[in-house]
């Protein structure tokens, strides 16, 4: 029998979460289950092929009373539509997940996808929802030791899927000269081979752990010629932050833009990628694209940037906060020969379609999938 599986939201526009659940549903839809997903809605909701079907519900919020009130939402879903399997990647909403998964007695899968902040025993036990599922989906090692730290009880539940790119679109030979000129265009680089500069690239929303700070001040100890930066994220209404990087990148060959609709043409023209993050990446997607794309990567020493580049191995990796040495690595890279880093943009591009491709991430999730549909027990 074809399983009915739904996915459960926030939201589901162009975040790393939305993007990698968007993925997964459109790799497994030509060939298992019938799709369904829960969200309050977003752009990417107007992408899903057409026989994915899409329930708008207030699953964007985490009040106790509107998540119990959720909870109701979705198990009449789930009987409405039978679903076999609910699957969660979120905490408000996976806690109306569990609870209608639990009265439905349906499997109960979440996916953990960041270290999540625990300060306090209240916040520690809204987040051990992400563990209580009958199987939990470790994005990177990184989580996978995190879980074990901090939840022992659950660590028996869970399984290390890496999260996956698409290495097809992430490929440098998929990218034609036409597409790179266009993204110049876009941020009127001269065209003039002479006249080209170093072009740093900072990918990343606008939030201060992101290390756009770190960056503009290793900016200004930098000691090469011709260089211009770009700072490529959307600030999600922190208007204070954008403003205070926009003070602190005055005077210098720095652009700030919102998105971009062509990343791997980005990557494409980029020089150099920087993931200049402060906390540790549950993953670390921009590590992850640009070794695709065979670009210098310079990252921090914590979280998934570790595993991405091999422990430094594939890309080069700086204490977090400390902008000299994050001068210094650029100088670096900007005084590699061509050559030596064409050579290891190959071996990192390997390396990531070897571990980190979007269609070992989907084989192993269906994989996850029909071992708790055919178990029997759940924990939910």
């Amino acid at each position: 029998m074809t399983p009915t599986l739904l996915q459960i939201l926030p939201s589901f526009n162009m975040g790393g979460v939305e993007r990698v659940t968007f993925e997964t549903i459109t790799g497994l839809t030509p060939t298992f289950g019938i799709h369904h997903i829960a969200s309050s809605g977003g752009r990417y909701v107007h992408q899903l092929p057409s026989s994915v079907m899409h329930h708008t519900l207030p699953l964007n919020t985490k009040n106790p009373f509107m998540i119990m009130a959720n909870a109701k939402r979705l198990y009449k879903l789930i009987k409405d539509h039978k679903i076999d399997l609910i699957h969660a990647r979120s905490r408000a909403p996976a806690w109306s997940a569990l609870i209608a998964a639990h009265i439905a007695k349906i499997p109960f899968i979440t996916t953990y996808h960041g270290t999540y902040n625990a300060r306090t025993i209240g916040k520690h036990t809204y987040n051990s929802v992400m563990v209580r599922g009958d199987y939990v989906i470790a994005i990177s090692k990184f989580i996978e030791t995190h879980i074990q730290t901090h939840y022992p009880h659950n660590a028996k539940n869970v399984t290390f899927i890496p999260e996956g790119i698409d290495t097809s679109i992430h490929d440098p030979k998929a990218v034609t000269d036409e597409r790179i000129a266009k993204m110049r265009m876009r941020l009127s680089l001269s065209p003039a081979i002479s006249n080209r500069p170093y072009l740093i690239l900072l990918p990343g929303r606008l939030t201060r752990w992101k290390g756009q700070t770190v960056l503009l001040n290793a900016l200004r100890t930098l000691n090469i010629p011709n260089w211009h930066a770009i700072i490529l994220g959307d600030a999600q209404g922190r208007d204070t932050y954008k403003n205070e990087l926009t003070q602190l990148a005055q005077g210098l060959p720095v652009t700030f833009i919102t998105n971009a609709d062509d990343m791997p043409a980005m990557y494409a023209l980029a020089d150099v990628v920087l993931s200049c993050s402060t906390d540790p990446e549950a993953f670390g997607r921009v590590t992850a694209e640009a070794l695709a794309m065979q670009r210098p990567v310079i990252g921090t020493t914590h979280g998934g940037t570790i595993e991405l580049t091999a422990n430094g191995l594939y890309g080069t990796l700086v204490p977090p906060n400390d902008y000299l040495a994050l001068s210094n690595a650029i100088m670096n890279h900007y005084n590699t020969s061509p050559e030596e880093q064409a050579q290891r943009g190959m071996h990192a591009r390997q390396h990531i379609q070897d571990y980190y491709s979007l269609t070992k991430m989907i084989c192993l999730t269906k994989e996850i999938y029909e071992k708790a549909l055919t178990s029997g027990e759940h924990t939910s």
